[in-house]
């Protein structure tokens, strides 16, 4: 207990005399919450508003990065989807493969059923011996 107060008293910073103490995070979550269900476009984007009392500065960061986070997006997005293809394609090609192999195993075992007994005997062009 002891500890945990002296925590607390040491972490929170020192407020000068004459200013209001730094408010809660309970609180200013409120007044947040508060200020974003209370925004009205029509009002916001009211010229004399907007350029007066309005705080723009998010909406400019925000129309400056858009740009930026569109492009990060979709290539995330197509990041994943060639990723996908890709192993897919894999996947595939190895049952391809598979299958191919297969089907040499299968053609070698016919041909070496109908093998003659000796062997094949090689094949002359000529005589073995000259004329």
């Amino acid at each position: 207990m002891a500890l945990r107060s002296a925590l607390r008293r040491f972490s929170s910073k020192p407020v000068p005399l004459g200013l209001p103490s730094p408010v809660s995070i309970r609180e200013s979550a409120g007044k947040f919450f508060n200020e974003v269900g209370s925004f009205n476009p029509s009002k916001y984007f009211e010229e004399k508003y907007f350029w007066e009392k309005a705080n723009v500065g998010p909406f400019f960061l925000f129309l400056f990065f858009v740009p930026s986070l569109y492009r990060s997006f979709k290539d995330f997005y197509w990041t994943q989807q060639l990723r996908k293809l890709s192993t897919e394609e894999i996947i595939s090609d190895r049952y391809e493969w598979l299958r191919l192999n297969m089907l040499q195993d299968e053609v070698e075992t016919e041909l070496l059923k109908q093998m003659p007994a000796g062997g094949v005997k090689p094949l002359e062009l000529g005589p073995a011996t000259p004329p």
